[in-house]
């Protein structure tokens, strides 16, 4: 079969052909916001962990030859190019599971989730997260289907590897134990070797990360699952929580996920069914805890999506909701098509404060930052916040000649070798952060205001002071 029949086979071609088209253009186009040129911070300091997350994220944008410098639209390029791999994945895993009929319709539908659709052009570590779990889901859609135990081996890999790029897939694990819970049949797997090999592997594959933060205090445990701790009892996000998962998801299509947890329960023998079921159920129940304490940021149920969207594809089979199945695709489609050419055009449109603007303005304040430093003749910049502090070492490439060096939360950066300078600095202070600038610098002086937009707004203005450095390794957020 020659390569242009193999295309013509592929469901709504033309459609996801031309989505992914306008992803790439979007990349290219929209302005990196800070947490992408953190990241990029990492890919230049290849290792085995970090403060905020697991590495892979950094390995992706570190897979791109010519780092440090990269444009925006090939520093996302792994990520978005990760949305192919996630749809033949969930397509094959559809026609394992079920038909061809359904594997095209959660094809499609995938396209019109909306949280994946768009989020797959932003360099976060949420792209690798949610491509590992599907993986995870296939491979134990081939297990139910071929009862080849050396599937065990290919999930543990993924499983394993999942949580390199993000902790929230530890409860992909804890989903299979649900499987088993629900589903009888696959209790059997318990009696042979290989569920216990694949947990090997899996150890095996997360054991990097597991091994570089017992070599450092475990930072990033403590920063991810210490969010609960110390919390109070609150219920202000569980109305949010409802409403927003709805929302990211496709209002139309989760319909559908209702319907078909509806159906497993009516027909609690479907194994397929109660895998779809099943693999979701710890991460829901942790999220449903910690909705209590603390808010549930949009994002963060988003490995879970894919298999969702196909137990929803199953449960619009000869549904009477025939008017949610038919438009589930265009609204999604469409809004996700919006979104990203509001996000091509966002150079040329209005400057938005708040999460909007999070990408615009940071070259124009890169040279703002840069005459100031020169006008009061300050040797090199500090920063106090991680965002300021990537988003300058990206666009100051060329355009500083002085060091840009973190002054707060200095465990973020523990490859840097930064131990300070007696000469004078150039202070740059977000207005949203009151950091207390006398515990590392004298003569302090304010210097003015600077902003990244022509709205004024908390996020988007810096203060500028000059001063000299007390002590190396000074950090202006650490208690006494």
């Amino acid at each position: 079969m020659s390569l242009i029949d193999r295309l013509r086979r592929i469901p709504y071609l033309p459609l996801l052909a031309g989505l992914m088209v306008l992803r790439l253009i979007t990349a290219g186009s929209a302005g990196l916001v800070p947490d992408e040129t953190y990241y990029w911070l990492w890919a230049q300091h290849p290792a085995f962990g970090y403060y905020d997350h697991p590495p892979m994220v950094a390995w992706w944008i570190a897979s791109i030859p010519g780092l440090p410098d990269i444009s925006a639209f090939f520093l996302r390029l792994p990520f978005v190019l990760s949305f192919v791999a996630l749809s033949w994945l969930i397509y094959d895993t559809g026609k394992t599971l079920f038909s061809d009929t359904i594997a095209r319709r959660a094809l499609l539908w995938l396209n019109a989730c909306l949280l994946l659709s768009i989020g797959s052009v932003v360099a976060t570590p949420d792209p690798s997260s949610v491509l590992m779990w599907a993986f995870g889901l296939w491979a134990l859609a081939k297990l139910q289907t071929t009862g080849k135990g050396y599937w065990w081996v290919v999930f543990g890999l993924f499983a394993g590897l999942g949580v390199e790029a993000k902790y929230t897939n530890f409860f992909l694990g804890l989903g299979v134990l649900a499987w088993f819970v629900l589903d009888k049949p696959a209790r059997k797997w318990l009696l042979t070797p290989w569920p216990w090999l694949g947990g090997a592997i899996a150890l095996a594959a997360m054991a990097p990360n597991l091994v570089w933060n017992a070599q450092h205090g475990w930072i990033t445990f403590a920063k991810q699952f210490g969010r609960i701790e110390g919390a109070h009892f609150t219920a202000q996000y569980l109305l949010e929580f409802l409403i927003s998962q709805p929302l990211l998801f496709n209002p139309l299509i989760f319909v559908f996920v209702v319907l078909g947890v509806r159906a497993w329960w009516k027909n609690r023998g479907s194994s397929s069914l109660a895998l779809l079921v099943a693999l979701p159920l710890p991460l829901l129940a942790y999220m449903l805890v910690h909705v209590f304490h603390d808010r549930i940021q949009g994002n963060w149920p988003a490995p879970i999506y894919p298999g969702l969207v196909l137990l929803a594809a199953v449960a619009a089979d000869g549904s009477r909701f025939g008017w949610a199945r038919k438009w589930a695709a265009p609204l999604g489609i469409g809004l996700s098509a919006l979104a990203l050419l509001l996000m091509v055009l966002s150079p040329v449109l209005p400057q938005q404060s708040g999460t909007a603007g999070l990408g615009q303005g940071w070259k124009k304040l890169t040279y703002d930052i840069r005459d100031k430093a020169e006008k009061t003749n300050s040797k090199w910049i500090a920063t106090t916040d991680y965002n300021t502090q990537g988003e300058l070492s990206y666009h100051g490439q060329y355009v500083f000649y002085n060091t840009i060096a973190p002054m707060s939360e200095r465990d973020r950066y523990n490859w840097t070798t930064f131990k300070g300078d007696s000469s004078k600095a150039l202070i740059v202070v977000n207005a949203s952060h009151t950091p207390d600038l006398a515990r590392c610098f004298t003569d302090l002086r304010d210097v003015g205001t600077v902003s990244r937009l022509k709205k004024p707004g908390k996020k988007s203005d810096f203060r500028l002071y000059t001063g000299l450095l007390k002590t190396a390794d000074c950090d202006v957020d650490q208690e006494d």
